[in-house]
C-alpha cells in the first residue's frame, strides 16, 4: 500500500529524515475520515439477481435473490416478509439475528446474524443463482453442517432431514453395512468433523448418530479433542464438556473391548472340522504367545482393523489347516460385530433398537379359498 510518507536514513538535512512510528500513526490518522464506519457489504459473486426481490445481509456479504424460495420452504422467512415491518427492530418477530426488514416496492432488506458462508450453503440448496448447480454426491463438511444448522433456525424441515439422511448413511448403525477400513464418516469428511457431527446430533435429538460420532471423536488425538475444530467462517466447535467426558471414557473403553477381543480370538479351541490338530495347536498357541511383541494389535483404539496381517505373519507359511482359518476369520467378525452392539454401552449414551436384527417381512399369499 502506497504511503504520503518516504524513508530514508540520510542524514543531510536538505534531504527527508526517517519518520518515527508515532509520525506514521499520526499521518495515517489524520488522513483517516472521521466518520469512517464499518465497511459496506459487498455483492455476492452468485448470489446477486438484479431482478431480485430481497436482500440478505449476512456480516459484510450482501444476498440479493428471490424471496418466493425462501417464503415457500420456511416458515420464519414467510412470517417475516408477509407482514410490513418497522424500519428498525430488535428482532424480527422475536427471530434472533434479524435486526430489519421493509417491505414494499423495494426490495426487502433483511439482516441476519449468520455468516456468509452459512447463508451462502443454504441458498445453494434453496434459491437459483447466476449459475446452474448440481448438487455434489458427496457433500462437504461445511455444507451439511450450515444446511443442519440453519435449516433449523429458519424451519427448513426438509434440507435438515436430508441433511441427517446423509449422515445416518454414513455414521451406520448396522454393522453389516460398514466395511470396517476406517471409522465410519462421509468420504468428503476428516476425523476432526466427528465433533461438529456429535453436536448436530444433539441438536436434532438424533441418538442414532451419536456411537459412531463418539467413536470417531476418539480416534482423535488428546489436542484435537480438546481444541475442537474451525469452520470455514472461523468460528471455532467444541463438543460439550459431557461429551467431551465420554469420549476420554471411551478411549479406554475401546482399547480394553478390543484386548479382550484378542484374546477371544486366538482361544485354543480348534475347529472341529480340523485336519491337523497336532500343526494346528501349536500354531495357534504361538499366535497367542507372541502377542506380547505387537502392542499395536492388542493397545489400540482401532479395534475393527482386521486381524489378517497378524495371522499371516505368524504362519506365513500357513500351517494351519483351511477349516481353522475360516473359523479365525468367522471368529474376527463375530468379536468385531459383539463390540459394535456394545458400542453405545462404551460411549456412554443410549439407542433404543442399536443394532437390531431385523427380520423380514414375509408376505403369505392368501389361502386358495379367498382367492376364489
Amino acid at each position: 500500500m502506497s504511503t504520503p510518507y518516504t524513508l530514508s536514513t540520510q542524514t543531510d538535512p536538505s534531504t527527508p529524515t526517517e519518520t518515527t512510528s508515532t509520525e506514521i500513526t499520526a499521518v495515517e490518522t489524520a488522513e483517516a475520515p472521521k466518520d469512517a464506519g464499518p465497511p459496506s457489504p459487498q455483492p455476492d459473486e452468485n448470489f446477486w439477481l438484479e431482478d431480485g426481490n430481497l436482500t440478505l445481509i449476512a456480516g459484510n456479504v450482501e444476498f440479493k435473490v428471490y424471496k418466493g424460495p425462501l417464503v415457500a420452504n420456511s416458515p420464519v422467512f414467510r412470517d417475516m416478509l408477509s407482514l410490513p415491518q418497522p424500519d428498525k427492530t430488535d428482532g424480527a418477530f422475536g427471530s434472533p439475528g434479524i435486526s430489519r426488514c421493509t417491505c414494499g416496492y423495494a426490495p426487502a432488506l433483511v439482516h441476519v446474524s449468520d455468516s456468509p458462508e452459512d447463508l451462502r450453503h443454504l441458498l445453494r440448496v434453496l434459491v437459483p443463482g447466476k449459475t446452474p448447480r448440481v448438487a455434489p454426491e458427496d457433500p462437504t463438511y461445511n455444507a451439511v453442517s450450515a444446511c443442519v444448522r440453519l435449516g433449523h433456525k429458519y424451519e427448513v424441515d426438509h434440507v435438515v432431514q436430508r441433511s441427517l439422511d446423509y449422515l445416518k448413511k454414513h455414521f451406520v448403525e448396522s454393522f453389516e453395512t460398514w466395511p470396517r477400513i476406517d471409522p465410519p464418516r462421509p468420504p468428503a469428511f476428516q476425523g476432526i468433523h466427528c465433533i461438529g457431527v456429535v453436536n448436530i446430533a444433539r441438536m436434532t435429538n438424533t441418538d442414532v448418530l451419536l456411537p459412531a460420532a463418539l467413536m470417531g471423536c476418539c480416534m482423535l488425538d488428546g489436542a484435537e479433542l480438546v481444541n475442537g475444530l474451525t469452520r470455514e467462517d472461523g468460528t471455532v466447535e467444541k463438543l460439550s464438556m459431557e461429551d467431551l467426558g465420554r469420549c476420554f471414557i471411551g478411549r479406554a473403553n475401546l482399547m480394553q473391548a478390543n484386548t479382550l477381543a484378542t484374546l477371544n480370538l486366538f482361544n485354543q479351541t480348534l475347529s472341529e472340522g480340523c485336519t491337523r490338530r497336532d500343526v494346528c495347536g501349536p500354531v495357534f498357541l504361538r499366535m497367542l504367545d507372541e502377542l506380547r511383541n505387537h502392542e499395536r494389535v492388542v493397545c489400540t483404539l482401532d479395534w475393527f482393523k482386521y486381524w489378517s496381517d497378524y495371522m499371516d505373519g505368524r504362519d506365513d507359511d500357513r500351517r494351519i489347516c483351511a477349516p481353522c482359518y475360516k473359523m479365525l476369520q468367522e471368529r474376527e467378525k463375530q468379536q468385531h460385530r459383539e463390540i459394535w452392539k456394545r458400542l453405545p454401552e462404551l460411549m456412554g449414551v443410549t439407542v433404543e433398537g442399536w443394532a437390531a436384527e431385523h427380520t423380514p417381512v414375509i408376505i403369505q399369499p392368501p389361502p386358495e379359498d379367498a382367492q376364489t
